[in-house]
């Protein structure tokens, strides 16, 4: 009685799933820590440009509360309107319901570009509670307050020059009121822009370490699998064997001759019986054509002019006495066998055939 296969076909998608599922986990952290490090490029470059419109602004108040020139106090409001753009985009975010449309225009207004508006928002948003990133955002409060104090005085200085009349005690006046604002905003600044290239520091860091990790960790998933399907296929090819071993034996125990051949005609294999009723041995035949085991003789003991692969592959070795047919072996020797013969598919392709020679001798004596 046959027994059933209990194992399954592998499918192409159950063995390289895990692969694949790797490759996309590591693709997705690779590019959320691309998305990262470019926020954080995006607070560098808008701190550099905080930093310069600050020190443009503080430089044009000067001119202006010395000249009067309302070209100057035009330029000071220029410069001025950058640091005032990320004061906006962290008021507009520090709110309970955060405005977006409002950061996004601060941002603008702050001179960053239009791509880094979305990462400069996200990082915000999602890292503000950070260490780091309170300590920014406590400098940048700092620089903000005395900047605003820096406007507050530069709208009076404007007030004073429109009104006209201006003594000099008022310009010096003016000018030591710049000059605090100035030195105190300084600090201030560097200590911002060291808390941001510290966080960005921290935040290179933190990011190699997790994407080390999860490297490592994926490597031994993917390890894991592969012994797995190792071990599968050793299965596999165990019970392959199983099955192969069965079918030798059982081969070689019965009566019958069985050759098989492959799609050429060339023989692949033949069974003690048929070595018996050929008198070759397997070795000696294999890859030999089939033809040159024997040839097949009619009734009149001439050859038959079809081959037993075209009989084979056409259906007409089915068994029966219609198959009943002498063989002449090379040392001249006939014997009476049936042929069945029987077509082999792959994949709906004949591969191969295998041939049955049952011996007629006794059948024959006994019909005599």
């Amino acid at each position: 009685m046959k027994q059933p296969w209990i194992f399954s076909k592998p499918r192409l998608l159950g063995i390289v799933w895990p692969f694949i599922a790797v490759a996309l986990f590591q693709a997705l952290l690779g590019c959320v820590s691309l998305y990262t490090m470019s926020a954080v490029r995006s607070y560098v470059a808008g701190e550099s440009l905080w930093s310069k419109g600050q020190k443009d602004a503080i430089h044009y108040l000067s001119l202006y509360a010395n000249r009067h020139d309302e070209r100057d106090y035009l330029k000071y409001q220029k410069a001025f309107s950058v640091p005032q753009g990320g004061q906006a985009l962290r008021k507009a975010l520090d709110q309970p319901n955060p405005s977006l449309a409002d950061a996004r225009s601060g941002i603008i207004q702050g001179g960053n570009h239009p791509d880094d508006v979305n990462g400069i928002i996200w990082m915000y948003l999602n890292f503000h509670n950070f260490s780091f990133m309170k300590q920014v955002i406590h400098f940048w409060e700092v620089g903000d307050g005395y900047l605003m104090q820096l406007d507050e005085l530069a709208r009076h200085i404007h007030e004073r020059v429109g009104q006209g009349a201006v003594s000099a005690a008022e310009v010096d006046q003016w000018r030591e009121q710049i000059n605090v604002i100035n030195e105190g905003v300084t600090p201030a600044a560097r200590a911002f822009s060291d808390a941001l290239g510290e966080g960005s520091r921290l935040i290179l860091n933190l990011l190699i370490a997790v994407n080390l990790v999860t490297a490592v960790v994926l490597i031994l998933l993917a390890l894991l699998r592969v012994r797995r399907l190792i071990v599968q296929r050793r299965v596999f090819a165990d019970a392959l064997q199983l099955e192969k071993e069965r079918a030798q034996i059982t081969l070689e125990s019965i009566g019958d001759g069985v050759i098989t051949i492959d799609v050429a005609g060339a023989i692949v294999y033949m069974n003690p019986a048929a070595e018996g009723l050929t008198h070759w041995k397997s070795t000696q035949a294999s890859g030999l054509p089939l033809a040159a085991l024997f040839n097949l003789l009619d009734e009149n003991d001439q050859k038959d002019q079809s081959t037993l692969v075209e009989q084979i592959i056409t259906g007409n070795l089915k068994g029966g006495s219609a198959n009943s047919k002498l063989i002449q072996r090379l040392d001249g020797s006939t014997v009476s066998v049936a042929l069945v013969g029987t077509p082999i598919y792959t994949e709906g392709v004949i591969s191969g055939a295998v041939l049955v020679l049952h011996d007629m001798t006794q059948e024959q004596q006994y019909i005599a």
